[in-house]
């Protein structure tokens, strides 16, 4: 059991890296930390919400690129409509 949570923490901390991007820890402080980590699983889960998938790099680039103006709603919205299942 011990194994399998470690494995989880690891698995947490590679989605953070690589799709979000957070090379290294904004804080030392156990405050900062916890804040950190709790904001990558809410990014994460908007983005599960938003796009109805699991989050991926490119995904998470767009919505980015829509929050700072340099992709437009339409893009954004093409963007996750490619993504969602197509019902047969």
């Amino acid at each position: 059991e011990a194994y399998r949570l470690r494995w989880l923490i690891e698995l947490f901390f590679r989605m953070m890296k690589q799709l979000l991007g957070c090379r290294h820890l904004l804080s030392t402080k156990h405050g900062g930390v916890e804040i950190q980590m709790y904001l990558a699983i809410i990014a994460c889960l908007l983005i599960l919400i938003y796009t109805g998938g699991q989050p991926t790099k490119r995904t998470y680039e767009m919505i980015c690129f829509y929050l700072l103006g340099w992709a437009s709603l339409e893009e954004l919205e093409s963007h996750i409509e490619k993504l969602k299942p197509k019902s047969a």
